[in-house]
């Protein structure tokens, strides 16, 4: 009776063993000869890449390509790319090593996540020219992420996590603005419901003041005129499009102007609720602007979707710094 069970447990052992070889088909060695490169000679191959493309399993795609004047978004009209997060990827993409074998069986594809589509697709990564094409799937708990080649059933694990995206605001700076209160010396605010609000910065004090206050009312505080000097701090966009006159056909506007004798003039729409804005910056050497001033001008080809909390800090009133009145009770 010993020996019967014995070797009914040896036989449920050895199926368990072939079930689970079945699904994983995992290799108990590292790839042979050690870990080696995913994409092989792509490092020495970098200056010669010229578009990546990037997908995502729902369809959403990203295009960035080299143009004249650098690397751009296809999808939103050769929007320049923030050349660090690019170049970022590409080196850490042609760093990428396989350091393990795992299934190569189809239908175990989704639950690594580099399925060709339906549930558990993968991440589309090709790079151009020499088509490295990758799929890339989901994290390994210890380390790394599962690929797998273009029509290749084969996956692998590689050394480190593949961060890509196929969002194209996740290839930009989002902060289009951010520049330091103390650089401020004056704000001026015009809305379209012509409402006006103007500030300067004190020499003595260094503080903002605030002109113009009506008789019998009072600031919401002392340094609330400061806030002003605030507005232009990490202004973050949330989308981008060429730029259009005739949206900002009757804009409100705020001019910001700067130590350097520089003035920032940043024009607000809101249109169907998505809130839009244009800047512009005026230097005062208009035979020799400087390479700083010449990237503005190039924002100024662009109109920016800025959230609503940023839209209205840009057309504040004066009644918005103001104590509220006092109502009579009687």
């Amino acid at each position: 009776m010993n020996m019967k069970v014995i070797g009914l447990f040896s036989v449920a052992v050895l199926l368990v063993g072939v079930l689970l070889t079945g699904v994983f088909q995992m290799k108990p060695a590292n790839v042979e000869g050690g870990s080696r490169l995913v994409f092989p000679g792509l490092k020495e191959q970098l200056s010669d890449v010229a578009s990546i493309t990037v997908m995502n399993p729902s369809g959403d795609s990203v295009s960035i390509v080299k143009g004249q004047d650098g690397w751009v978004l296809e999808e939103k009209s050769r929007y320049k790319v923030d050349f660090s997060i690019l170049s970022g990827f590409l080196v850490s993409l042609s760093e990428l090593k396989i350091v393990e074998e795992k299934t190569s069986i189809a239908s175990n594809h989704s639950r690594l996540g580099v399925a060709e589509n339906g549930p558990g697709a993968g991440i589309s990564v090709t790079v151009s020219p020499g088509e490295h094409s990758l799929l890339i799937g989901n994290e390994a708990p210890s380390l790394g992420s599962f690929v797998r080649y273009e029509n290749d059933p084969q996956v692998y694990l590689t050394n480190k996590h593949v961060e890509v995206s196929s969002d194209w605001i996740d290839w930009i700076d989002p902060v289009v603005i951010n520049i330091e209160p103390g650089n401020i010396q004056a704000v001026t605010i015009e809305s379209r419901s012509a409402q006006f609000l103007s500030a300067n910065r004190v020499a003595e004090s260094g503080d903002f003041e605030l002109p113009g206050i009506p008789d019998g009312r009072e600031l919401k505080y002392a340094t609330i005129a400061d806030s002003l000097s605030r507005l232009l701090i990490n202004v973050r966009i949330q989308d981008v499009e060429p730029y259009n006159p005739l949206i900002f056909d009757d804009p409100s506007n705020a001019r910001f102007v700067l130590d350097s004798g520089e003035i920032i003039v940043v024009g607000t729409v809101n249109v169907a609720g998505r809130f839009w804005m244009h800047i512009d910056r005026e230097s005062p050497d208009k035979e020799d602007p400087g390479s700083e001033s010449l990237a503005w001008k190039n924002k100024a080809d662009w109109q920016f979707e800025i959230s609503e909390l940023t839209y209205n800090e840009l057309n504040k009133s004066m009644a918005e710094m103001l104590k509220p009145l006092e109502v009579d009770d009687e």
